[in-house]
Order: C-alpha cells, then structure tokens, then sequence
C-alpha cells in the first residue's frame, strides 16, 4: 500500500518477527533495467550504506548510530558492538527518548483528538462504503475491531497500515527497537539523553494536512495492493545489510511503479516532511550538544544519507568519519 511503501525509513525493521513476516526479497527480484536505476540513485548518494560510523574532531569522538524502530532479535549484536561508546560517552542523543515516547503516550490519552476523531463524522461516513469495508477489514486483520478503527483519525489509520498483520504480535508484546535499546542501556550507564524531536513535533510530523487531504491519502493507500509480509522482509533484509539508502531509493522505484497520478509528487513531499525538512531542523540542536562533547548519535538510518544526512553535517562541520 502507499502508506507503507512512502513509510518504509518512517519505521526502519531466522526470527520471530521475520519468521511471521516470510516473503521474497523483492529488491533482489528487480528486473536488471530496474536494478541499474536503483544502482545509480543509490550512487548519487552521499554516504550510502553503513549503520555504524565513528566521526572524531578535536579529540572528541562521535559515534554515529542508524536505527530501526521496531524489534529484532539481531538487534542484540548491533547493541553489543555499541554497548562501550555508550558507557563511554558523556551524550546520548536519540531521535526520541523513552521519555518523550512516554510523554506523547499521555497526551495521547489526556487529548483523545489527536489520534481519534471525536467530533463529528467518523470514518464509516467520510469513506465511500466499499473503502470502509476494505479500511475495517485490513484493520481487523490487525487486532483492531470496525468500531475503533471507525473513529481514527485518517493519518494514523494509514500509519497502522504500514504495519502488516505478521508483525503486529511482535510488536503488541512490547519488544524494543534499536532506539529503546540504546536508552535503556544508557540509563544503565548513567549517561545522559537528549532527544531531538518532542511530541509536537512527532504529531505534526503525520497530522498537520487537513481532514480531507488525509482521507484522500487513505483512500490511496486502500486502493493498492502489495506483499506486505514481503515488502517488510525487504526492509529488515536491506537494515541489517547497512544499505539504508538503497531501502528508500527503492520505496522510491516501488511508488513510481504505481502508475498512479501525481505519486512522484506525493513521494517527494513524504520525503521532504519525513527526512529533509527533520534533519535541517535537527542540525543545530546536534552541533550544539556534540561540542566537547564525546557523544552516541542516534537516529533512524534514513537520516544518515544525502545532501542533508547526518553524516554529511558531521563531515561539513569537520569531522573526519569512519564506517566502523
């Protein structure tokens, strides 16, 4: 579905959770015209792969960590090579803190408007009937009963689309993605956090478009027909190879496939709000915390990348990086 192939970085994650999720790679069942394209978007790319980087300026160390928000168990062994930097260290910075997870968890709750629609027609009114009963259908599959699911606001039904049925157990148990992993460990340490979004700007981030651009886009997203089990296999696949780039260049390939209207646009705009316009925001929050400072730097890897990555910040404000 849409929502998932623009969101695949938004979430980037023989195991149980892959186990439930079985299916092809499907960049590895890319014909050979589309692997080259993919090969050269993946090529224009500043810094491209690795998960794990050391930049060091002025004997200062920063350890550079791209995550998965979602649980793994191989997620022990990336925790272990970094388990030292962290005790190390005088910073961590997340992308979000538990902390702040559980602060935007309250406000979910103390303002139900957020997430729900609570005024006003709900789901079952603003959708055609046939894309109600495919929105009821698919959200049933994924534990949520029609008279919840009838009262989401659009931005986060799409959102619990993105997540297919095969991972919803894994993830409804509690287990932690690499994020939470790393603040655990920190806290253990007695190291200190710092977490560079906060809740108003996570909402933002999903539910600033107005009502009916937001019901246009799940009634895009339910229009599509996909793999999902395989197309998140593709994902945790392309994670724990380091090729974080070549993930989202090929959500990329996968949207432009569509043949639907406007999607380069569309996915432009998703990349401009979930990537670019984060990390420009992100960028002097990070040089302000890392002066002295020797410092764990977590973030989604598809923030690592491009023009405007993290790694590329680091590089331009003098750092010498290295893939570890």
């Amino acid at each position: 579905m849409l929502r998932q192939a623009l969101s695949l970085i938004a979430l980037l994650a023989s195991s149980p959770l892959q186990a439930a999720c079985e299916g092809p790679n499907l960049i590895a069942e890319l014909s050979e015209a589309d692997r080259s394209t993919l090969d050269a978007l993946v090529a224009s790319a500043p810094y491209p792969e690795g998960n794990l980087w050391r930049a060091e300026k002025d004997g200062t160390t920063v350890h550079v960590v791209g995550t998965i928000h979602i649980p793994d168990p191989r997620l022990e062994r990336v925790l272990t090579k970094i388990a030292k930097p962290i005790a190390e260290a005088d910073l961590v910075i997340l992308e979000s803190t538990a902390e702040l997870q559980t602060e935007t968890q309250r406000r979910m709750t103390q303002e139900p408007g957020l997430v729900y629609i609570v005024e006003g027609p709900t789901l079952i009114d603003r959708l055609p009937e046939e894309d109600w009963i495919k929105l009821r259908d698919r959200l049933q599959e994924r534990g949520i009963p029609g008279f919840m699911a009838a009262k989401f606001q659009p931005w986060y039904a799409g959102l619990v689309l993105a997540i297919p049925p095969c991972a919803m157990d894994e993830l409804a148990s509690g287990g932690a993605g690499l994020d939470a992993m790393i603040d655990e460990e920190a806290g253990m340490a007695g190291v200190p956090l710092v977490s560079l979004d906060t809740a108003d700007t996570i909402f933002d981030l999903f539910a600033h478009d107005p009502m009916d651009e937001q019901i246009e886009m799940l009634q895009l997203s339910l229009s599509i027909e996909t793999d999902e089990a395989a197309m998140f296999a593709t994902m945790l696949d392309s994670y724990f190879a380091g090729h974080h780039r070549e993930l989202w260049e090929f959500s990329r390939l996968f949207a432009s496939g569509l043949a639907i209207e406007e999607i380069d646009a569309l996915f432009d705009e998703m990349e401009q709000e979930i990537l670019i316009a984060r990390n420009l925001r992100w960028a002097p929050m990070i040089l302000q915390h890392l002066e002295g400072r020797d410092v764990v730097l977590a973030v989604g890897a598809a923030h690592l990348s491009g023009e405007t990555g993290v790694l590329r910040l680091l590089e331009e404000a003098g750092y010498k990086l290295k893939p570890l």
